[in-house]
């Protein structure tokens, strides 16, 4: 009987220490990352503030975070002495994330993840534009010798749609933040139209070489862009 009893306690206490115990058998748990992707994440894009936008977008993710629809707000707004600048443009994207996000194993705490995606989508938008340094004409006052100059007052609305391609990489920091940046490209389709309260304006000297940064451009632009945002 006592060698039965012996027989048990040793097993038994074989059991706690080599069959509890998680270093010689390492208990499989549920990866933390799970926690760290959120459904739903809002972005702010810093950049766009030079360029007097402010753009806000939300990202929605699928149930397997491999594919989210992006919609992209931006509000365009400067009205002072040497610019009139006002707008809104909306831009849709989907994104397709071939491997998901993946945790960082490098990190001992689990708690950064990256991504990879391209997407494809399209903005349209609408500006109105009217350069209030540009002086282009004058007259001489006789009187008191003097040139005199005046602005034409020339503003060029614009409506276009870009048709677009991105590729980028996101990061997600200490369970919330994300961090996304991203390169492509797309074609700008501009319609274009100039006018002003003054009679016999020469439009041609207006706008008529503008550079790939202006509202009115059309043909192949870049898309390069960094976005900060939570999720929830």
């Amino acid at each position: 009987m006592k060698k039965v009893i012996f027989t048990a306690l040793f097993f038994a206490f074989s059991n706690l220490v080599f069959g509890g115990n998680n270093w010689t058998n390492p208990i499989i748990r549920k990866n933390p990352f799970e926690d760290l992707r959120k459904p739903i994440v809002m972005k702010l894009s810093p950049f766009h503030f030079f360029d007097r936008q402010l753009s806000i977008t939300g990202e929605l993710f699928g149930r397997d975070y491999k594919r989210s629809l992006c919609i992209s707000l931006a509000m365009i707004y400067a009205d002072n002495s040497k610019v009139y600048d006002v707008g809104t443009s909306i831009t849709l994207e989907r994104r397709f994330y071939p491997r998901g996000f993946n945790p960082d194993t490098s990190n001992r705490n689990r708690n950064t993840a990256t991504g990879f995606y391209f997407g494809m989508g399209a903005q349209v938008g609408y500006s109105e534009y009217n350069d209030r340094t540009n002086y282009s004409n004058g007259y001489y006052d006789p009187m008191t010798g003097n040139y005199f100059y005046y602005n034409d007052n020339v503003t060029i609305t614009s409506a276009w749609i870009t048709p677009n391609i991105t590729l980028g990489y996101q990061f997600i920091l200490w369970d919330a933040l994300y961090i996304d940046a991203y390169v492509g490209g797309g074609v700008k389709v501009n319609d274009t139209k100039k006018t002003s309260k003054n009679i016999g304006i020469d439009f041609s000297r207006y706008y008529s070489d503008p550079d790939i940064l202006s509202r009115y451009y059309k043909g192949v632009v870049p898309r390069v862009g960094l976005t900060l945002g939570m999720g929830f």
